[in-house]
């Protein structure tokens, strides 16, 4: 009797917490809120950040990504209608990103969708926009989310691998000076 009690609120419980995640290789481009309050996140990985990831941590827990250096790559509204966010940082999104929107709003039965601009050939990308940050808030009109979206430019990119990178992969072979090779 009491392990079947139990397992009626744990399924009522989990059934009502719900969690979306990009990952720490992809990045939100968007935002569906169903008429129901069901958030779901839109993903993707442009071809420009293919080999690129982000330090993101095991679970959603935060209420804002407030940091210039990161981006939204999940979240979990819980029974009681808080939302968290997991905060992914990325060192490059403060020198090759830029503030777009501060206050995109989506309500109920809305979607958001970012830009992603190829270049003239439709091959690669020139820069995207992703979301940054996510507040729930209520006001007259009912439940709506303000999102943070940034721009992240991809053409500013150096193609060349780090230092570290260069000096991991084998063979390597040290650069010698002139004095040395005589």
């Amino acid at each position: 009797m009491i392990v079947r009690d139990a397992s009626i609120v744990l399924i009522v419980v989990v059934s009502n917490l719900h969690a979306e995640f990009c990952g720490n290789n992809r990045i939100p481009f968007g935002i569906e809120v169903h008429k129901d309050g069901h958030i779901i996140l839109l993903c993707s990985r442009p071809n420009c950040h293919e080999k690129k990831y982000a330090e993101c941590p095991e679970r959603a827990e935060e209420k804002s990504c407030s940091s210039n250096t990161s981006w939204v790559g999940g979240l979990q509204k819980t029974v009681d209608g808080q939302l968290f966010l997991q905060c992914c940082e990325y060192p490059l999104m403060e020198k090759y990103g830029q503030l777009m929107f501060t206050n995109v709003v989506v309500r109920r039965g809305e979607f958001f969708e970012a830009e992603e601009r190829y270049d003239k050939n439709d091959e690669d990308v020139i820069h995207f926009d992703m979301i940054t940050n996510i507040r729930r808030n209520v006001d007259d009109r009912g439940e709506y989310y303000s999102l943070t979206v940034h721009r992240y430019f991809c053409g500013k990119i150096p193609d060349t691998p780090p230092d570290w990178y260069l000096k991991k992969n084998w063979p390597f072979w040290p650069e010698m000076d002139a004095q040395q090779a005589s």
